[in-house]
């Protein structure tokens, strides 16, 4: 009986180094799935920064465009002024 006890004992010995060691693979893969969430998070972070530099350079060249048509517009409805206000004069009539 005694025999009997002593390979019990080693079986769960082994079995228990199984598990400490089933445990550590665990753990490596679970730190290697959070570490791969955390690096996916932080590429979508700096995604989402470029991305949102870049939407600032359109907004800001829309600022631009918008106020350069702005100032073509007020230029156009100066040069009708002119246009108008020449063309009265070319068109008087002159009873000279």
């Amino acid at each position: 009986m005694a025999l009997g006890k002593k390979q019990q004992v080693t079986v769960s010995h082994d079995i228990l180094k199984e598990k400490q060691d089933e445990v550590a693979r665990l753990t490596r893969r679970a730190d290697t799935a959070v570490n791969v969430v955390t690096r996916t998070i932080e590429d979508l972070v700096s995604v989402n920064n470029e991305i949102d530099t870049a939407m600032q350079e359109i907004d800001t060249y829309m600022e631009n465009l918008e106020k350069t048509r702005n100032e073509m517009a007020e230029r156009r409805k100066a040069n009708s002024t002119v246009i108008t206000n020449f063309s009265k004069l070319i068109n008087t009539d002159n009873p000279a």
